[in-house]
């Protein structure tokens, strides 16, 4: 896996994790402001990645075949 695609699945790890963080703890009313608001910029950086990788060729070039990496997030 390159280098931006690594970046991109790291950032979507992150925001999974994060996502489910929040909903648990909304279930409880227990979300505070600044995990709130630590999860907005989160998601705006990854809508940033994902507008950024979007203009890149999807194509994988001949015998590229590789499964995908599992890459779990950074706590």
């Amino acid at each position: 896996m390159s280098r931006p695609h690594t970046q991109l699945a790291t950032l979507l790890r992150r925001a999974q994790w994060m996502l489910d963080e929040a909903a648990y703890k909304l279930g409880g009313k227990q979300l505070p402001d600044t995990d709130r608001h630590a999860l907005a910029e989160a998601l705006d950086e990854l809508a940033a990645a994902l507008r950024e990788h979007a203009d890149e060729p999807a194509e994988l070039a001949a015998g590229q075949h590789e499964p995908p990496a599992i890459v779990e997030p950074q706590r």
